[in-house]
């Protein structure tokens, strides 16, 4: 549908992440724009409403692994935008020990193997970046 008074309805995917919140804002800073975030969870959504001033219907959370497992989601609220924006992405955690064990190897000037990440459960990026992505866009 064309945009209401001139103003482009854009979802933000991923909006309470570093780069999902900036884009987010510069939209929102943007009087052509009207963004609404889809993040994750409630914290992210509290976190998106504080740093950025959104409204409440800016807003909207549903967990984009959830689209790529085929389970049912409503996302009504997203209906009528004009634009999607995916920043969307798993998280790498990083594998303390193996940060101690890289510096130790490579004080002692020895070989080291980089240190090594893991993701929550249900958040690798074959989940979210691919699946998730994809599901997003169909």
């Amino acid at each position: 549908s064309p945009p209401q008074n001139g103003i482009t309805r854009v979802i933000v995917t991923g909006a309470a992440g570093r780069t999902g919140r900036h884009v987010f804002s510069l939209l929102q800073e943007n009087p052509f724009f009207h963004p609404v975030g889809l993040v994750r969870t409630e914290r992210s959504a509290k976190k998106l409403l504080k740093s950025t001033g959104a409204s409440l219907e800016q807003v909207v959370v549903e967990d984009v692994t959830l689209l790529a497992e085929g389970e049912d989601v409503s996302l009504s609220a997203l209906a009528n935008a004009e634009a999607m924006v995916i920043c969307t992405s798993a998280v790498p955690i990083i594998v303390k020990r193996s940060v101690v064990k890289f510096l130790i190897l490579k004080l002692l000037r020895r070989k080291a193997k980089a240190p090594e990440f893991r993701w929550k459960p249900g958040q690798c990026p074959e989940k979210v970046d691919y699946a998730g992505q994809l599901a997003q866009v169909n």
